[in-house]
This record gives structure tokens, sequence and C-alpha cells, in this order.
């Protein structure tokens, strides 16, 4: 039994290289028990086997879990970058005068009379314009939407609503955002002109803080991908399977198989129940939870307590009724923090009534106290279960640190490749509007030379500003262009 912990840490952690945990203690046990003269039995490799059995049992359960939410954390991750690159795009082409502007109504004075003007710009403009409706949505066109819905939603007329002015209505909102806005907008009671403004922005999906009216408006970030919850509840009652099988072992308590398999099997169903109990309701299932894994021991313990045959091991009294201690303690440990002090007590009296209970009805010989020495094993497993606990807690909160990071990374590289994007395709087309000016110029209309010169001087002069400003940063007053 001293080996089972170390069999079930190591198949949880090293898999199927764990099997050589029982090998190796089944063979030392059994050349000691050689040299000491006595036979040798399959009960050397009972526990550590158990142990064996019940660390892969977890490790099949948590491995396609966690595979699962880092994939879905990979595809919440790169949708979150593409709303990022959009929202790098828009710091640079969006808004009113923008460079983008700029450049695009500089192009059809380039053309010869006669000549179609065509603006490289104003198609990919309209594009992103596309892509950027699909992914979220522009501040200003999110409250106008609102603005439509509320005004058309009663014949009041002294409840309308008109926004404006709306300063950086070119904010990009993800979707959760919009609906966030919505409801707050909701609870405002807002009438009249209403004045907006961004107070702190930020690319779609991170935290967002507005200015409606007199209210503040936060906006909060979208929730960031989760780590799965190492809970270990449905693993344990599934243990129970074959815990409970283990009391028909001839070396254990010889109790029939047709008494123990339905017992096995039912702990397999709640097994099942306690999965998705869980995954439906996280720690808040742990009261249910624990309750059905101790009315299954309690239930093991009286069976097998009734029907065992083999009464004593080394000169001592069986005590089958302490069994089911060895996962229902463990069970109990882990979630007696998230229970009510009085169900805490509860618990607790019944994991010392059950055995008490049954020894008291069916032990069919007397137990005096060395029979206490049977209750080393079940105290250790449920005083290390508070650690595995503990531990278990640190290595989900790691685990979601990292997510995190990956997932503030993925914003930043988004939001800094969608602004280099639209910097280089710019000043792109300001080479080519300069060489344009340049090869053409007897052919452009001569009024119009001073006016492209300083407008061409005008996007290199913004281009090195925007050029110099760090992406998160908003970009330097611009001059006007009229």
């Amino acid at each position: 039994m001293l080996a089972a912990p170390l069999a079930a840490e190591a198949a949880a952690t090293r898999g199927r290289r764990a099997v050589a945990v029982p090998l190796a203690v089944g063979t030392a046990t059994a050349a000691a028990l050689l040299l000491a003269g006595r036979p040798v039995t399959l009960s050397a490799f009972v526990w550590p086997v158990f142990g064996l059995l019940g660390g892969a049992l977890i490790r099949r359960y948590w491995e396609p879990r966690t595979h699962r939410r880092l994939r879905l954390a990979e595809i919440e991750r790169q949708a979150a970058r593409a709303q990022a690159v959009l929202a790098g795009r828009n710091s640079v082409a969006a808004g009113a005068d923008t460079v983008v502007d700029v450049l695009t109504r500089t192009w059809p004075l380039l053309a010869a009379p006669g000549e179609p003007a065509g603006a490289p710009l104003a198609a990919w403009r309209r594009r992103m314009a596309e892509e950027t409706a699909g992914q979220a949505a522009y501040l200003r066109t999110a409250l106008l939407r609102w603005e439509e819905r509320h005004n058309s939603a009663g014949p009041d007329l002294s409840r309308d609503v008109a926004f404006g002015p709306i300063a950086d209505g070119t904010l990009l909102l993800s979707a959760r955002q919009v609906a966030a806005l919505y409801a707050r907008l909701d609870s405002l009671g807002l009438t009249g002109h209403v004045p907006v403004r961004a107070v702190r922005s930020a690319p779609p999906g991170l935290e967002q803080e507005l200015r409606v009216g007199p209210h503040r408006v936060l906006l909060p970030a979208d929730p960031r991908p989760a780590a799965p919850a190492f809970d270990l509840g449905a693993p344990i009652l599934a243990i129970a399977a074959p815990g409970t099988l283990a009391h028909s072992w001839p070396q254990m308590d010889g109790v029939p198989l047709a008494a123990t398999v339905p017992l096995a099997g039912l702990a397999l169903v709640l097994a099942w129940f306690a999965h998705l109990r869980i995954a439906r309701r996280g720690p808040a299932a742990h009261g249910t939870v624990l309750a059905v894994a101790l009315a299954h021991g309690g239930l093991v313990s009286f069976v097998a307590t009734a029907e065992f045959e083999h009464l004593y091991s080394g000169g001592l009294p069986r005590i089958p009724s302490l069994h089911f201690l060895l996962w229902c303690g463990p069970l109990t440990a882990m979630y007696l923090r998230d229970l009510a002090p009085l169900a805490r007590v509860a618990a607790a009296a019944y994991l010392a009534a059950v055995p008490i209970t049954a020894v008291a009805l069916f032990q069919p010989v007397p137990v005096g106290w060395e029979g206490l020495s049977a209750l080393v094993w079940p105290l250790a497993f449920t005083v290390g279960a508070s650690g595995v606990r503990d531990s278990l807690e640190r290595d989900g909160a790691a685990l979601a640190q990292a997510l995190a990071r990956e997932h503030d990374a993925a914003v930043a590289d988004g939001f800094r490749t969608g602004r280099a994007e639209v910097l280089g395709l710019v000043e792109r087309a300001a080479q080519e509007a300069a060489e344009r000016l340049r090869t053409r110029r007897d052919v452009i209309v001569p009024a119009f030379l001073p006016e492209i010169e300083r407008r061409l001087a005008l996007v290199h002069e913004r281009m090195a500003a925007l050029k110099q400003t760090a992406p998160n940063q908003p970009a330097p007053p611009k001059a006007s262009t009229s």
C-alpha cells in the first residue's frame, strides 16, 4: 500500500512508464518474502497496481479535456488577434481627416484632364470596412443602432435620444462589448442630446471606458481563455469502482462478486453524473457530488462488512468497513472548504459513523483497540488530499496565467501587424503619388500642383509622426488639410 500513491503519481505524470513502479515494488516484495522463507503471492502487486490504475484513470480523464481547452484557447487567441489586426488598421485609417483620407483625396488631382482618377487606397478602404463590420462594430455605429431602437420603442418623443457629438466614433468594440454597452445605456434613462467620448480606448475585446453624457460607462474586457478546472471528483468516483471490486480479491475480504460488481457499476454511473454536474456548475456542485460519493461509500461499507469471508489478516481482524475511506476521505478533504459549516460537520460525522455502525451491526468477530491500526492508511490519504487540491489549484492558476499571457501577446502582435500593414500600404501609395507627380507634371492641371505638393508633404509629415508613436498611444494632433 505504501507504493500506491507513488504509482498513482507516476501514472498521472509519466503515463505508460509508470508500469515500472508496481513491477519494481512487487518484485522487491516477492524477493523479500523468498528470503524470509514465506510464500510469494500476487498480493504484493495489488496496491501498487491499484495506484497505477487510479493515476492512469486521472490522466486519461484530464488529458483530452486539457488538450481540448488548449485548442479552444488557440481558436480564441487567433480570433482576438484578427480583431486586433483590424484595430491596428483602423488606428491609422479610420477617423476624420486621416493620412489615408489625405492621400485618397490627393490622387484625383494627379490625373490628367479627361483621364479617370483611380485612387489605389479607396478599394482597400472599402474592404477594410467590410471586414471590420463582420468582426466588430464602430462606437458610432453601435450608438446609432441603439438610438434608433430606443426612439422607435414608443410614441413619447420626450424620451428620444440623439447622440452627439460623438468623439472617437471609430473606436472598435467587440460583440460582447456592444451588448454590454446596450445594457448600460438601457439603464441610464437618457433623454435629449447626449455627447459621447472615449476616456480610455483599447483594441476591441480589451477594457474600454466611455463618458456618455455625465455618466461613466465601463465596457469590460471579453472573457479570457479559461484554464480547465483540475477537479478530481469524477475520477475519484471512478476509482471507487476498482476499489469496490477489491473487496472480492481472494487475498483480501473474499466478498462475492455478485455483491461488488453492481456497486462498482454504480460507482461508474455516479462518476459520469459527477463529471456532468461539475462541468455545468463547477465548485458549486461539490456538495452534491460529495453527498452521492458518501452515500455510495457507506453502501459499500455495509455490504462488504456483511458479506466478507476472510475474518483475519496477520492475526488481526479485518475491518472492510474502513476501506471506503481510501477514496471518500480524500474527496471529503478536497471538497470540505466548499461546504457550509454545518455540512462540513455532517460529512466528518458521517465518515466516522459509517464504519462504527457497520462494525456494530455486521462485524462477525470482535474488534479491539488494535484494530485502529487499520486507520493509518485512510488517514494518511485523507490528510494528503487537501495538499493535492492546493497543488492542483496552483497548477490551474499557472495555466490560466500562461493562456492570458499568450492571449495578450497575440493581441499586441495583431495590433502592431495591422498598423504596420496600413503604414506600409500608405507609404507605397505616397511614393507612387510622388513618382506620378514627378513623371506627369507636364500633364497635370498647373493650378493643382501647389496643393498636391502641400498634401504630399503633409502625408510625409504625418507618416513620420505615426512611425514614432507607440502603437497603443494616440497619435499627436494633426494639422488641418484645409
